[in-house]
C-alpha cells in the first residue's frame, strides 16, 4: 500500500495517481455506462515515460549501492512496475482495436493498480535506504558515546571532544534535512525535540567528563557523584539518539509512544509505594498515631499511585487494583475517624488497621504483577524492533553467515513471549501462526544456502517472503501489546470532556469505552487534587467525584441493558452532564490556586543550594546546612513537577502544551538529583574551578527547564483565574501579617511579606509574558502601564516590612507597612482588570437632558387609527437551514469509523451559523462528503468514479478551509493562538492530498475479484485513518479559528461572523 511519510514520495505519487484516476473513471464509464473507451495511447505513454524514468534511476542506484537490503527489495518493485506498464500498453492497444473489449478493461484497471503499488514500493525502498544512511551515523555517535567511560585525562578529553564534534554536526544536519522532508507533523516535532535535547546535553557531557577527570586526577572527594553525573548524561543522550532512530523508521502514526510513558509511570508508582509503605504500616501499627499525620498521608499516596497503575491496566487486572484501592481508602477513613474519637486502641479499630496493612501488601503485589507484565511485553516488542534490521540484512545477503539465522530465532522467541501474555486467543493464534510460517520458510532458506544455492531465484523469493512475513509478525505483536492496554482517553481536559459528552449524548454508541475511560480519568484527577486538600475542602471535591462516578455507572448499566435511550437514561445523562461541568469548574479552581501557591517562587531553593555549596570551608555546620538545603530543593522540585502534572491534566491546554509540560516535568525529575550531585562535588572541592563550572552548567540547565515548565503551565491555565487566585492569596498574606503584628511575631511577618513580594513578582512575570505574546498595541500599553505601577510598589513594601520587623510594636511602622501592602493589592487589581473582557455598556447611557430644547408650540395632533382590517405583523426572519447529517438506513453498509468522524465534525460545525462564515460552510460540506465516502468505500451506494470525485470535492473544500484559516491567523494579534491555528491547518493540505491518492488506490480495487481480502482491508484501513485525521484536523481548525477571531486586528478588513446557533447559556 502507498505510504506518504515524505514530501518527495507524495509529490511523485500525486501526479501518477491523478493520471491513474482518469484511467479508472474511463474504465468505469466503459463497464457501467457501456461507453466506448477512447484511444488511451497518449495518457498511457505519458504514464509509462514517467515511471520508466523512475525505474531507470532506481536501477542505476542499485548498481552503485552497497546496501544489500536495497539490492534485494528493488528488483521486485521494478518487476511490478514494468509488468503493470506492459498491461497498460496492452490495454491501450486492445482498446484501440475494440473500444468495448472486456479483457482490455481488466488489463486497464489491474495495470493502473500495479503502477500505483509498484511506484510506491520503489519509492519506499529508496527512502528506507536513505533512512539507513542516517541511522548508521546515529549509531556511530551512540557507539562513540560509550568511549566516555575510558576518558581519564584532559588529553583524552580534548581528543574525545574533537572526534565527537564533527559526528554530532553531521547527525544534526542530516536530522534537520530529514525532518523538513517529513509530512507527519508529530514525527517532525519528535525529531526536532530529541535533536535539540542532544545538542543541549553536549556541553553538559563535556563538563561532566571534565569534572570526573579532575576529581580522579587529583584524588579529590566527590568522584562517585562525578561518575554518576557523567553516566547520567551519557545515558540521557543515548536514550534521545535511540528515540531519533526509532522515529526515523516510522512511516505512519506512532503506535509506540504510549508504551514508554506507561512503563515509566508504573516504575515511578512502584518506587513511590516502596518508599512510603513502611511509614504507612507504622501508622497502622500505632493505635495512638494521630489521624491526618504523615503516616495516613503515606497510605493515601500509595492508593493514589496504585490507582494510576490501575488506570493503565485492562480487564480483570484493572478491576482488582481499582477495587482494592477504593476499599482500602474507605477502611483507612474509618480507622482515622475511630482514632479522632479516641477509639484507636479498640478491637474494631485494631482489626481494621490490620486489614488495611494486609490489603496494602496484596495491592502492592497486584501492582507489581501488572507492571511486570507491561514491562515484559514492551521489552519483547522493543527487542523485536532491534533484531529485525539484522534479520533483514541477513535475508538480503545471499551469502550471509549461518549465525544470521539466530536473529530470526531471537525474534520468534520474543514473539512467543508476547503470545503467551496475550489475553485474546484470536490474537495469540494469529501471532503463533505467523511464527510457524517463518520457522518453516527460514528452515528451507537455510537448507538452500547450505547447499550453495542462496543466490538462486527460489532462494531470493523465499528471502523476500520471509522479510514480508517478519514485518507482518512485527505488526501483529505491536497490535497485541497495544490491545493489552485499555483504550486511551485524551491527554487534556477539554479532550476528555468532549469524549465524555459524546458518550453521554449517545450511551448506546460503541465507542470502545473511550467515553467512560475519559470520565474515569476526570474522576481520578479530581481525587488526586482532593488528596492534597484538607478537611471540608477535600470532602467537597471528593463528593463531586463520587457523584460523577455514580451517575456514569448508572448510565452505563442502563446502556448495557439496552435502555440507553429510555427517559430514565436521558434524565441521568442530563444530571451527569451538570455534575461533570460542576466537577470541571471545581477542579480548575483548586488547581489554579495550587499553581498560584507552588509557582509563586521557583528558583529560590536552587539559589540557596548554590549558596550552601559555595560557603566558606570554616562556616559552622557547613555539611548539615548543605544537606538541609539539598532536601529542601529536592522537595520543592518534586512539588513543582507534581503541580505541573496537575495543570497539564486539569488545565485548558491543548495536546502539544500538555505533552510539553510532561516532557519538562520528566526533565526536571531527572535533572534534580544531578544538580544535587554537582553541588555536593563543589562543596567538597571548593577550589576546583571545573567543579564550579560544572555546577553552574547543571544549575542553569535546571533553571532553564523550570522556566520553560512555568511558561507552559501558564499557558495551560486561564490568566484571569491565575490573577484572581494570586490576588486572593495576597489578601490572606496581608491578614497573616496583621496577626503576626498583633501577636508580636516578626518571623511570621517577614514570611508573609516575602510571600506577598514573590506573588507580586509572579504576576509581573505573567503580565510580561502576555505582553510578549500580544501584537495588540492598546492591550500591550495597558498591561505595561499596570505592570509598571505594580513594580513600583514592591520595593517600598519590602523596606517597610524590614522596618516593622525590627520594631514590630511601633503603630506608625505597622500602618506604613499595611499601607504598602494595600498599595500592592490595589496595583494587582489594576493588572487583573486589564485582562477582564471589555463588556459594552448596557443599557446605553441616558441622553444629556441639558441639550434638550422645549418651546411653547403645541404638539401636532395624533394621526387617526387605521380603519378596516389591521395589517399582519412583520414575519420573523427565515431560520437558517443546515443540511441535516444523513442517518443510516436499515441494511445500509457504511464504514462506521469514517461515518462517526464525519458526524463529529458536522456536530462541531453546526454550533455556528454559516452565514458570513465560509470556514463553517466548508467544514459542513466536508462532513457531508465524508459521510458519503463512508458509503462509497464499502461499495454500498456507489462506484469508482463517485469515490474519486468525492475525494476531489473533499480536497477542494479542504483547500478553502486552509486558505481562510491562514488569513485569520495572519490577522490574529495573539501569537500563541496564531501558532496553534497554523499548526493544525497546515496539516490539512497534506492529508487531503493523501486522501485523493488513497481513494484512487481503493477505487482500483472496488468490484475486483483478483484482490486478496487482506490487501483490500489494508487499503480501507489506510483510507479510514486518513479520513479520521482529516476530520479531526478540520475540527481543530474550526475551534482555533474561532479563538483567533476574538483577537483579530481592528483594521484587518477581514471578518468572519461567529454566531452560535445555540447560545452557551441555554
Amino acid at each position: 500500500m502507498p505510504v506518504f511519510h515524505t514530501k518527495t514520495i507524495e509529490s511523485i505519487l500525486e501526479p501518477v495517481a491523478q493520471q491513474i484516476s482518469h484511467l479508472v473513471i474511463m474504465h468505469e464509464e466503459g463497464e457501467v455506462d457501456g461507453k466506448a473507451i477512447p484511444d488511451l495511447t497518449g495518457p498511457v505513454v505519458a504514464v509509462q515515460a514517467a515511471v520508466s524514468n523512475l525505474v531507470k534511476v532506481g536501477k542505476e542506484t542499485v548498481q552503485t549501492t552497497e546496501d544489500q537490503v536495497m539490492k534485494r527489495d528493488m528488483p521486485p518493485a521494478f518487476i511490478k512496475v514494468e509488468n503493470a506498464c506492459t498491461k497498460l500498453i496492452q490495454a491501450a492497444q486492445m482498446l484501440k482495436d475494440n473500444p468495448y473489449a472486456v479483457p482490455a478493461r481488466d488489463y486497464l484497471i489491474d495495470g493502473s493498480r500495479g503502477i500505483l503499488s509498484g511506484t510506491s514500493d520503489l519509492l519506499l525502498t529508496f527512502d528506507e535506504a536513505e533512512v539507513r544512511k542516517i541511522i548508521r551515523v546515529c549509531k556511530g555517535i551512540l557507539e562513540y558515546l560509550t568511549v566516555a567511560e575510558v576518558v581519564e585525562t584532559m588529553e583524552d578529553l580534548v581528543t574525545y571532544t574533537k572526534n565527537l564534534g564533527p559526528g554530532m554536526t553531521k547527525m544534526a544536519k542530516m536530522i534537520d534535512e530529514r525532518q523538513q522532508e517529513l509530512t507527519h507533523q508529530e514525527h517532525r516535532v519528535m525529531l526536532v525535540n530529541s535533536m535539540n535535547t542532544v545538542k543541549e546535553l553536549l556541553p553538559v557531557l563535556i563538563s561532566a567528563i571534565k569534572i570526573f577527570v579532575t576529581t580522579k586526577q587529583f584524588k579529590s572527594q566527590g568522584m562517585e557523584e562525578a561518575l554518576k553525573n557523567r553516566n547520567f548524561t551519557v545515558e540521557k543522550m543515548s536514550t534521545e539518539i535511540s528515540e531519533i532512530i526509532r522515529v526515523l523508521q516510522l512511516t505512519s502514526w506512532d503506535e509506540d509512544a504510549w508504551a514508554s510513558k506507561d512503563t515509566e509511570t508504573m516504575r515511578r508508582a512502584l518506587a513511590m509505594i516502596d518508599s512510603k509503605i513502611n511509614q504507612a504500616k507504622n501508622w497502622l501499627r500505632d493505635p495512638n498515631a494521630p489521624p491526618g499525620d504523615a503516616g495516613e498521608q503515606a497510605i493515601k499516596q500509595i492508593l493514589d499511585e496504585a490507582g494510576k497503575v490501575g488506570e493503565l491496566c485492562a480487564g480483570k487486572e484493572r478491576r482488582e487494583i481499582l477495587g482494592t484501592s477504593r476499599a482500602l481508602a474507605q477502611m483507612t477513613d474509618q480507622v482515622s475517624e475511630l482514632r479522632a474519637r479516641g477509639q484507636g486502641a479498640t478491637p474494631i479499630a485494631m482489626q481494621k488497621s490490620q486489614q488495611v496493612s494486609q490489603g496494602l501488601d496484596m495491592l502492592t503485589a497486584k501492582v507489581e504483577n501488572a507492571a511486570r507484565k507491561l514491562e515484559a511485553m514492551t521489552n519483547s516488542k522493543q527487542a523485536i524492533a532491534k533484531k529485525i534490521d539484522a534479520a533483514q540484512n541477513w535475508l538480503a545477503d545471499p551469502h550471509g553467515a549461518p549465525e544470521g539465522e539466530e536473529h530470526i530465532r531471537g525474534i520468534l522467541k520474543e514473539a512467543k513471549k508476547i503470545a503467551d501474555l496475550c489475553e485474546d486467543p484470536k490474537e495469540r493464534d494469529d501471532v503463533l501462526r505467523s511464527m510457524n510460517e517463518i520457522g518453516v520458510l527460514t528452515a528451507k532458506l537455510s537448507d538452500l544456502r547450505r547447499q550453495g544455492k542462496g543466490d538462486t531465484p527460489e532462494a531470493r523469493a523465499l528471502s523476500k517472503q520471509i522479510a514480508t512475513t517478519l514485518q507482518n509478525l512485527q505488526t501483529k505483536t505491536n497490535r497485541a501489546v497495544a490491545n493489552s492496554r485499555p483504550v486511551k482517553a485524551a491527554v487534556n481536559l477539554e479532550g476528555k470532556i468532549e469524549q465524555a459528552q459524546r458518550w453521554i449524548d449517545n450511551p448506546t454508541m460503541d465507542d470502545r469505552g473511550v467515553g467512560q475511560a475519559a470520565i474515569r480519568g476526570l474522576v481520578a484527577e479530581g481525587r488526586r487534587l482532593a488528596n492534597a486538600l484538607m478537611g471540608p475542602y477535600r470532602q467537597e471535591l471528593t463528593g463531586k467525584c463520587d457523584r460523577v462516578e455514580h451517575l456514569a455507572g448508572q448510565l452505563a448499566d442502563l446502556a448495557a441493558r439496552g435502555e440507553g435511550d429510555s427517559p430514565q437514561a436521558r434524565a441521568i445523562a442530563a444530571q451527569l452532564q451538570d455534575a461533570l461541568k460542576d466537577l470541571k469548574g471545581k477542579m480548575q479552581e483548586v488547581m489554579t490556586q495550587e499553581v498560584s501557591d507552588v509557582f509563586s517562587d521557583t528558583t529560590t531553593p536552587i539559589k540557596l543550594l548554590a549558596v550552601a555549596a559555595t560557603s566558606p570551608q570554616d562556616a559552622p555546620n557547613r555539611e548539615e546546612v548543605f544537606e538541609g538545603r539539598a532536601g529542601y530543593f529536592e522537595n520543592h522540585a518534586a512539588k513543582l513537577g507534581a503541580t505541573a502534572d496537575k495543570a497539564a491534566a486539569v488545565g485548558s491546554a491543548n495536546k502539544s502544551t500538555v505533552e510539553g509540560i510532561q516532557t519538562a516535568v520528566k526533565s526536571a525529575r531527572e535533572l534534580t538529583p544531578q544538580v544535587v550531585s554537582a553541588a555536593r562535588i563543589l562543596l567538597r572541592n571548593p577550589d576546583n574551578q571545573a567543579a564550579y563550572e560544572h555546577f553552574e552548567t547543571m544549575k542553569n540547565q535546571w533553571i532553564d527547564n523550570v522556566e520553560k515548565m512555568t511558561g507552559l503551565v501558564d499557558e495551560a491555565i486561564d490568566t484571569r483565574s491565575l490573577l484572581d487566585a494570586s490576588e486572593e492569596a495576597i489578601k490572606k498574606d496581608i491578614d497573616k501579617c496583621k496577626v503576626a503584628m498583633a501577636n508580636v511575631q516578626p518571623q511570621m511577618l517577614v514570611a508573609g511579606a516575602t510571600s506577598i513580594a514573590r506573588r507580586a513578582n509572579r504576576i509581573l512575570l505573567v503580565a510580561k509574558r502576555e505582553v510578549e505574546n500580544s501584537e495588540d498595541p492598546k492591550f500591550r500599553e495597558s498591561v505595561k502601564a499596570a505592570s509598571d505601577e505594580l513594580s513600583k510598589t514592591i520595593s517600598p513594601m519590602v523596606m517597610d516590612a524590614k522596618a516593622v520587623a525590627g520594631n514590630i510594636s511601633d503603630p506608625g511602622l505597622q500602618k506604613s507597612f499595611l499601607d504598602s501592602g494595600y498599595r500592592i493589592l490595589s496595583a494587582v487589581a489594576t493588572v487583573r482588570e486589564v485582562f477582564q473582557p471589555q463588556e459594552p455598556d448596557f443599557p446605553p447611557p441616558p441622553p444629556d437632558l441639558d441639550q434638550l430644547q422645549l418651546n411653547d408650540e403645541p404638539a401636532p395632533p395624533k394621526p387617526p387609527l387605521p380603519e378596516g382590517q389591521v395589517p399582519p405583523p412583520r414575519p420573523p426572519p427565515p431560520e437558517e437551514k443546515d443540511e441535516e447529517f444523513p442517518e443510516m438506513k436499515a441494511g445500509e453498509v457504511v464504514n462506521q469509523s469514517m461515518m462517526e468522524s464525519a458526524r463529529q465534525l458536522h456536530d462541531e460545525a453546526r454550533k455556528w451559523s454559516s452565514k458570513g462564515n465560509d470556514i463553517i460552510g466548508a467544514a459542513k460540506r466536508m462532513a457531508l462528503l465524508m459521510a458519503e465516502m463512508s458509503r462509497l468505500v464499502r461499495g454500498g451506494s456507489g462506484n469508482k468514479r463517485a469515490l474519486i470525485h468525492c475525494a476531489k470535492d473533499i480536497a477542494k473544500a479542504s483547500d478553502e478551509v486552509t486558505l481562510l484559516a491562514k488569513e485569520v491567523a495572519k490577522q490574529c494579534t495573539d501569537k500563541r493562538i496564531r501558532t496553534n491555528l497554523l499548526q493544525v491547518c497546515e496539516r490539512i493540505p497534506t492529508i487531503s492530498t493523501q486522501l485523493k491518492i488513497l481513494s484512487t488506490v481503493k477505487a482500483t480495487m472496488l468490484g475486483r475479484t483478483n484482490i486478496s481480502e487482506e490487501e483490500s482491508e489494508q487499503a480501507t484501513e489506510m483510507l479510514v485513518h486518513n479520513a479520521q485525521n482529516l476530520m479531526q484536523s478540520v475540527k481543530e481548525t474550526v475551534r482555533e479559528a474561532e479563538a483567533a477571531s476574538i483577537k483579530i486586528r481592528t483594521d484587518a478588513g477581514f471578518t468572519l461572523r461567529w454566531v452560535r446557533k445555540t447560545p452557551w447559556y441555554q
